[in-house]
């Protein structure tokens, strides 16, 4: 492999651009040989004088799946050994901090020691860079497979460590500003400030849009762009090399591009409206993986593979880096001299390589009971077909092998098939299956196709990425199932259509075969093909009540077999039903209807109906009972329902206007049906109407008037006002109001008996006293229907004040000359308050009366404070006047109250005084001895 990578070496750098023919065919006889054993390999890194580099890291990646296998891992010694590796061709990539970063490839084998000697190129020099502060500046280096990338520091330098004779390419940005630099060695490079090149155009239709990929030679940077409607886009300024423009569709560049060298804008448009339809490159091949042998269990087996490839050459090989870039620039890039061009030299330089690093492990195609396939395979047919279109090129190959495969000890035999989104997974597998053996299992299933004992994958057509497995075995019979297409139970109609389906379910990926056949007490009747059969049994030949049995006949391809069986009941009679009717009234009354031999009945409006339905089917098989009425939008009930039946929206209601409500309205209708099914989708239907009878009483809206106004705590009736009934909003809701008769008694005394609407709708009531009355009003409508209401109204006393006196006393003892207390008792009997002035020999006091109400006069106490007494009868003046009513009065209060004058006051204690004295001689004499000692 060593002595490969220095041919390969040799020529990049001497190949010069030669003639490519259309199509280049290189034929090979390669044969490689597949293992499953475990491999491994040393890697030695060394640096241009053979001396080994410790500290470098290490990514080893499966050139055939793109999977990394190993790494990152960082290498602490010079050389080091991988071991558990599969065989087959790797890349690996080296980087190391004070090194270039680079690769090779080799082709790991598991029947000799493998290595692998990376050279590294020291960085041991500087490219000084200056320009704007704060830029950003991406340094690739050819041959290094990871761009360096730095940003300028707030002075505009900044600097690579480089390789010394390196080169590569220098992408500056700084805001709208972009240039593209070829960096040959210099030591110093200045980033100017040169804006950068506008891509634009405009779509002929707005609504248009697209991808275009863009790329610049010989740098081999590029980009793809989207645009919607136009395109107006910026690139980097450079003074090097070309531009290339290519419409992008699905991964492929599609027609000529255009070309450009650096200008400040460049038009599209013509690109982007290119309505030729241009060659696209042949896509496709097909593979044959053929079971040869019968695998049993833990025993190896032979198979033979078949493949022809043809792949767009817009799809990279995993085989070289960056494969997104497509297989030309890789070729160019990685095997060529980078002139955006590929020349017959350097597709047989892919050639040879691809050559020697076929695939040596079957699992980035299949592996048979999660192992790979072993054995030899042959590659032949190379060719890379150039189109002048770039984006219909394509290179094809193919490959024939006879392989071995080993079945594990489990009990199933599965396929795997590996999902990575690689362009190789559009060619579609075909595996052809053992004599005998059939698909059992695959979650892919609706994804695969196939036929009698062999399926076909196409792993492109995979959502997402993954392993598809696939379970095979040897053919089994067909499970046999069937039903009744929307149909449950066991009875079917007697003259109409019943559809059969076979459910007929088989592990494989063919199809099946089904037959019916209808028998009837043992004699065959009918058969007919095909997974679906529409019949109709009377045609068939059965009779009502017959037995109809059916059996399903279902075989594979080959002809595996089973039966299913069934019977069902012919059933050509409808259903039957009794019913039980109640209706409970508004007033509590129980009703019972009979209605099977009727069509209509009537029940009263607010009742609740309440329906059993009790039915019977001579087939044995439940009766559904379905309820419906157009007593509301939807109204359904299965079985029986209980439900509150009221008179419809065409009666009187209060939302009506009141000559509206007035009106004679129709009673209400309602249609209610009844409809039996059973489960031979027999019915009988049965319909009655329902009369709504009037039991609602009338609706009595009453207002009590005073003075024409609705009496109120802001309008009293008073004593003397006049009172009167207002019943023009009262309403029935079946009959018209002229119709109803009224009745109005107040206080028990009757006012109107059998009275018409004229009587009542304006109905003056007799002067009432003051107090709480009990007003009655009842009305009756045509169908007997009483309600009755009940008010109180309430006559306050008169409004204006009438003010007498009640009585006077005092606080106390009045005596002549002294200060005092009187207390003045009054009584109001009218809903107004007084002013009151209350004056004794002309010592006056002002107050306020009290108001009467509907229950009590108003009696007030009120306290008049006196300088001094005056001799005779307490006689109190009092005036009043109310200020609402201007009425005014005043009169005088008696009493029987005489002040005492001042000795009369103190002659008791004069009194006792005098007895005490008395007492307390007698006491003095009998204490002398009753001597008496006089001086006389």
């Amino acid at each position: 492999m060593t002595r490969y990578v220095a041919v390969l070496i040799t020529i990049i750098l001497s190949i010069s651009i030669c003639f490519i023919p259309e199509v280049e065919i290189l034929e090979f006889e390669s044969e490689l040989k597949l293992s499953t054993q475990s491999s491994n390999i040393e890697i030695i890194i060394v640096d241009s004088n053979g001396n080994g580099v410790n500290g470098t890291e290490i990514i080893i990646i499966d050139a055939w799946t793109d999977l990394t296998v190993v790494g990152p891992h960082l290498m602490t010694e010079n050389r080091e050994w991988f071991t558990n590796l599969s065989a087959g061709s790797v890349r690996i990539y080296a980087t190391h901090p004070n090194y270039v970063s680079t690769g090779t490839y080799t082709n790991i084998s598991s029947e000799s020691p493998n290595e692998a000697t990376i050279l590294l190129t020291p960085l041991n020099s500087i490219l000084n860079i200056s320009g704007t502060a704060n830029s950003t500046v991406s340094l690739t280096l050819n041959g290094e497979l990871e761009d360096r990338i730095i940003t300028l520091n707030n002075s505009g330098n900044g600097s690579f460590a480089v390789p010394n004779s390196g080169n590569g390419w220098l992408l500056y940005s700084f805001e709208e500003h972009k240039s593209l630099t070829y960096w040959n060695g210099e030591n110093q490079l200045v980033m100017e400030n040169n804006g950068s090149m506008l891509i634009h155009g405009n779509s002929t239709d707005v609504n248009n849009s697209g991808t275009l990929r863009i790329e610049h030679h010989p740098s081999g940077f590029w980009d793809l762009i989207e645009w919607n409607g136009g395109v107006n886009t910026t690139i980097p300024r450079t003074d090097q090399g070309e531009w290339k423009i290519f419409n992008h569709d699905n991964g492929l560049r599609v027609g000529q591009p255009l070309k450009t060298n650096d200008k400040g804008d460049f038009n599209i448009s013509g690109l982007i409206n290119d309505p030729t339809i241009w060659p696209t490159p042949k896509w496709g091949g097909q593979a044959f993986l053929n079971m040869t042998e019968t695998p049993q269990i833990g025993a190896f087996f032979n198979l033979t593979w078949e493949a022809d490839f043809h792949i767009p050459m817009d799809f990279g090989s995993t085989l070289l880096p960056k494969r997104s870039v497509g297989l030309s620039q890789q070729i160019d890039y990685w095997a060529g001299n980078r002139d955006g061009n590929i020349s017959g030299m350097e597709i047989s330089s892919f050639s040879d390589y691809q050559n020697e690093n076929m695939w040596v492990e079957s699992n980035h195609l299949f592996l048979f009971d999660e192992k790979p396939l072993t054995g030899d395979v042959e590659r032949s047919n190379f060719s890379i077909t150039q189109n002048e279109p770039i984006g219909a090129s394509y290179y094809s190959w193919s490959e024939s092998a006879t392989l071995t495969a080993q079945s594990s000890f489990g009990s199933s035999r599965i396929f795997w098939f590996p999902v990575r989104g690689d362009a190789i997974e559009n060619i579609p597998i075909t595996i052809n299956l053992p004599d005998n053996w059939e698909v059992r299992y695959s979650p892919q299933i609706d994804y695969i196709s196939g036929g009698q004992s062999n399926f076909t994958i196409n792993r492109s057509l995979s959502p997402t990425v993954g392993i598809w497995t696939v379970t095979i075995g040897p053919n089994q019979a067909p499970i046999a199932n069937a039903h009744l297409l929307n149909h449950s139970g066991i009875a079917i109609p007697h003259e109409k259509n019943s559809t059969i389906v076979s459910d007929c379910t088989d592990s494989g990926v063919g199809n099946l075969n089904n037959r019916w056949e209808y028998t009837r007490e043992g004699y065959w009747q009918y058969s007919h093909p095909n997974q679906t059969h529409t019949f109709i049994p009377k045609e068939l030949g059965f009779y009502h009540g017959d037995i109809l049995n059916v059996t399903l006949i279902c075989s594979d391809w080959d002809e595996a077999t089973s039966f299913w069986q069934e019977e069902y009941y012919i059933d050509g009679m409808p259903p039957v039903a009794t019913l039980n009717v109640t209706e409970d009234t508004i007033i509590g009354n129980t009703l019972y209807h009979e209605i099977e031999e009727i069509n209509g009945f009537s029940i009263r409006a607010g009742s609740t109906v309440t329906v059993i339905t009790n039915t019977t089917d001579d087939s044995g098989s439940p009766v559904q009972a379905i309820w419906r009425s157009n007593k509301s939008l939807g109204w359904e009930h299965f079985d029986g329902f209980e439900d509150i039946f009221n008179q419809g929206n065409e009666v009187n209601w209060m939302h009506m206007t009141v000559e509206e409500r007035h009106k004679q309205r129709e009673l209400t209708h309602y249609s209610l049906e009844l409809e039996l099914l059973d489960s031979a989708q027999n019915s009988n239907i049965s319909t009655w109407d329902i009369t709504i009878l009037d039991a609602t009483p009338p609706t009595i809206t009453a207002e009590v008037m005073v003075d024409g106004y609705p009496i109120g705590s802001l309008n009293q009736a008073n004593l003397g006002s006049e009172i009167s009934l207002n019943l023009s909003r009262s309403f029935d809701d079946i009959d018209a109001i002229e119709l109803i008769e009224w009745y109005v008694s107040i206080d028990d005394q009757i006012i109107v008996n059998n009275g018409s609407w004229d009587d009542v709708r304006i109905l003056t009531l007799p002067q009432l006293d003051i107090g709480i009355h009990e007003l009655r009003i009842a009305g009756i409508d045509s169908s007997g229907n009483v309600r009755e209401v009940v008010s109180n109204p309430i006559v306050e006393p008169q409004k204006p004040s009438n003010i007498t006196g009640v009585e006077i006393d005092v606080e106390g003892g009045a005596v002549i000359g002294s200060p005092g207390i009187i207390q003045v008792t009054i009584k109001n009997i009218g809903s107004n308050k007084a002013d009151l002035t209350i004056c004794y020999h002309g010592q006056c006091s002002t107050a306020e009366s009290g108001v009467a109400n509907h229950e009590n006069p108003s009696i007030t106490t009120i306290p008049l404070t006196i300088n001094e007494y005056q001799g005779g009868r307490i006689i109190v003046d009092v005036e009043w006047s109310d200020q609402e009513s201007n009425e005014r009065g005043n009169f005088t209060i008696n009493s029987d109250i005489i002040p005492m004058s001042q000795w009369a006051e103190n002659a008791s204690t004069v009194f006792w005084l005098m007895i005490f004295s008395v007492i307390i001689y007698f006491l003095m004499i009998r204490k002398s001895g009753g001597t008496r000692h006089t001086p006389f």
